[in-house]
């Protein structure tokens, strides 16, 4: 039976980052965005810390900012897949990313690349 603790797919890296969200409706419409902090991302997901309770297999629009100045946020959607209270207005959220664009792919692989290289002290 495979240990229950190491099935990630990918390699985590701890670092917050600002994301906005928005809940898809089910008439492909979206609430209006709310704020989050990233507490971990990988290649597929993002661990957010959300104001608000979302249940497990809410849609999101997300938008995940990993520049600073004029580069505009990564767009991607997610599910939520797992969700624990933290306080009344403080939520840990797993949220897994479904699709997103191949440039915005590139972008994002090429952040959690160069981030991932500085935790573990390659030479870029």
């Amino acid at each position: 039976m495979p240990d229950s603790k190491n099935r990630r797919k990918f390699a985590r890296l701890d670092i917050a980052l600002s994301v906005t969200y928005a809940v898809e409706s089910g008439a492909g419409e979206a609430s209006e965005y709310a704020e989050a902090i990233s507490s971990d991302i990988s290649a597929g997901g993002l661990r957010l810390m959300t104001p608000a309770p979302l249940e497990n297999g809410t849609r999101l629009d997300l938008e995940i900012f990993i520049g600073e100045g004029e580069d505009p946020p990564i767009q991607a959607k997610g599910e939520v897949v797992w969700q624990n209270k933290i306080a009344d207005t403080s939520f840990e959220t797993g949220v897994v990313i479904n699709q997103m664009d191949n440039n915005a792919k590139k972008r994002f692989m090429a952040f959690v690349f160069d981030q991932m290289s500085k935790c573990i002290g390659i030479a870029g």
